[in-house]
């Protein structure tokens, strides 16, 4: 049973009905992006047995799950600037439409040969002065902050913890009797809008939804919140021959201190808000599909970066490791077989190019990423040689075994996924690892240019 169930309230909310009215009259192809933020790879069809997770899960059993999918920011800007642009770190730095606003960006490119356009919530970077938003990419675009939760949400509950330091605020969580309490749910409501009275279906579809979970703060549902016991979650205790990370490289050094119920209150509050995320994903699916919007459209899911839930005492994201830079993504592909899973590495710069070959439109120009189709058509076709994110304390290589991070300060670190997945000894002093460590780093010179010279 749906733990979050509200079908017959976005009915009468949008007069959105199944009568197959929506059907498109064009042949072309149509594209659905779904994107989270701050969701990590903690997801039933990713391996994770804590995650309630059930309509995610069937999206990968029916499309093809990627298992080495990275971004190429470790926050919000970054990341996104570079997949909406396709533009990897060395040539789009998170102000990059700002200083240049004449850059083809996806939904321009896509409304420029014909597309509808829609995007909702928060798909580029949004501020309050538009900065990083293409005027011209949207036919429709409606801003996070016009869509509120229908009633109010639950009193919040802040997570912090005092183990004789200074009090540190880590989060705050809520659980809502009401779906209606959930912002996320009015955006998939405003989706459902676009379909049932703003769509011409003269034209094929790029739209794009931006969901807010799992960002803080956590909100749930009440459901979502009681289906979760605390018992199961696995706890991220720092092994005590764990290589020191360098100066600068985490945004809590030396870590929050917490004790073990409040790192699993911590957990509750995040894993619940995916559960709850994921029911409103299960119904829009289930809505756009019964009025036959699914049934020439890709479908993709993602998100801008992932997230810690106790990594070296980290609750946040900001750092150049394997549990930020890895994230989910599930591509459907109309008419392909499912439930297979690729190995080969990709990179978030690639949907822009993947979703203009999917529609059978030239390369967009001045891009870095390349299509991935060829693995969604042959999940055991080769993929990148490597994915490659640049941050604030330094520059990172990840290949299918190893990932070699360089800090602006000079120290270098190579991790073993093969021994070490995650990543907490560095093996970049053994002699036997030079070569790798020298070949890694032609890798990083190639793709993001020289290291910027070091602060005296």
């Amino acid at each position: 049973m749906r733990l979050l169930t509200f079908s017959l309230v976005v009915l009468a909310a949008t007069g959105f009905a199944a009568s197959g009215s929506g059907a498109e009259s064009s042949a072309r192809p149509n594209i659905l992006f779904i994107v989270a933020d701050d969701l990590a790879t903690r997801l039933g069809c990713y391996g994770d047995k804590a995650a309630i997770t059930p309509h995610i899960d069937q999206l990968a059993s029916e499309g093809v799950l990627f298992e080495h999918a990275y971004v190429q920011g470790v926050v919000c800007t970054p990341s996104r600037t570079s997949f909406m642009l396709g533009l990897n770190n060395r040539h789009a730095n998170p102000n990059h439409f700002i200083k240049n606003p004449d850059t083809m960006t996806m939904g321009r490119w896509f409304r420029e040969h014909g597309y509808q356009t829609c995007a909702i919530g928060k798909l580029d970077h949004d501020d309050p002065q538009d900065r990083y938003v293409d005027p011209k990419a949207w036919d429709v675009r409606v801003k996070r902050e016009e869509m509120p939760p229908a009633t109010k949400p639950s009193q919040l509950i802040s997570l912090d913890e005092d183990l004789g330091l200074k009090r540190t605020r880590v989060s705050a969580y809520g659980a809502s009797e009401s779906p209606d309490a959930i912002a996320d749910t009015s955006r998939a409501r405003r989706l459902l809008k676009f379909f049932s009275e703003e769509r011409d279906p003269q034209k094929p579809f790029l739209a794009c939804i931006g969901f807010h979970a799992p960002h803080v703060p956590w909100e749930a549902t009440k459901a979502a919140w009681d289906a979760h016991d605390p018992r199961k979650f696995v706890l991220e205790p720092t092994p005590a021959d764990a290589t020191p990370m360098p100066g600068g490289s985490l945004l809590q050094e030396p870590g929050i201190e917490m004790s073990e119920a409040r790192q699993r209150e911590g957990m509750h509050g995040y894993y619940a808000a995916v559960t709850t995320l994921d029911s409103i994903i299960g119904d829009l699916l289930a809505r756009l599909k019964a009025a036959g919007h699914l049934d020439n459209t890709l479908v993709v899911f993602t998100s801008d970066h992932g997230y810690h839930l106790g990594w070296r005492g980290q609750w946040c994201k900001h750092s150049l490791d394997e549990q930020v830079l890895r994230v989910p993504l599930i591509v459907r592909l109309p008419g392909a077989a499912g439930g297979t899973r690729a190995n080969g590495i990709v990179e978030l710069l690639d949907l822009f190019p993947s979703f203009s070959a999917f529609a059978g439109l030239t390369r967009p120009p001045h891009i870095d990423g390349t299509s991935f189709l060829p693995l969604v058509r042959d999940p055991a076709s080769k993929g990148k040689d490597g994915a490659f994110c640049r941050g604030s304390n330094g520059r990172t290589v990840r290949t299918l075994r190893y990932r070699l991070t360089e800090r602006f300060d000079g120290s270098v670190e190579l991790y073993d996924h093969a021994s070490d997945p995650l990543e907490y000894r560095s093996v970049a002093g053994l002699p036997e690892n030079a070569g790798t460590v020298k070949r890694l780093a032609a890798m990083l010179l190639s793709e993001l240019g020289p290291l910027p010279p070091r602060k005296k």
